[in-house]
């Protein structure tokens, strides 16, 4: 009767002790296969986005800017031009018929610093960083 006890018991728990190993046992070293590695994760290239048909493309002239600021602009109507300080807000703001016919801003008086050039025709829109010595 004893031994019959130990059986049912051993029964009962032998689910239960499954259930608690968490890594299976480890093979003798002469059975052992080979360790397989776990091949490492492939980098995936940047997507590259599809261009924003309400693009501005601006040029500008040179970069750092002393005195004069020179954009070019594929705007073929009016725009308007804003040169933002850190905070965006405008500091210069200018309104032209650009076409092919570049636009020059005086932008000796401000201070040092980077600034955004940003272009507005209709619709479409562009910005550009400039820094000024």
């Amino acid at each position: 009767m004893k031994s019959l006890a130990t059986l049912a018991v051993a029964l009962l728990l032998a689910p239960l002790g499954l259930l608690a190993q968490t890594t299976p046992a480890a093979k003798p070293a002469a059975t052992a296969a080979p360790a397989q590695t776990t091949p490492a994760p492939l980098a995936l290239a940047p997507v590259t986005p599809a261009p924003d048909p309400n693009a501005l493309k601006i040029k500008i002239d040179q970069n750092p800017i002393a005195h004069t600021l020179t954009v070019r602009c594929d705007a073929p109507g009016p725009t308007r031009f804003e040169i933002n300080d850190q905070e965006g807000r405008p500091i210069i703001t200018k309104t032209a018929m650009v076409g092919t016919t570049p636009t020059v801003m005086k932008v000796g008086t401000l201070p040092a610093g980077p600034y955004v050039v940003r272009c507005t025709a209709g619709e479409k829109r562009g910005t550009k960083l400039v820094q000024i010595q």
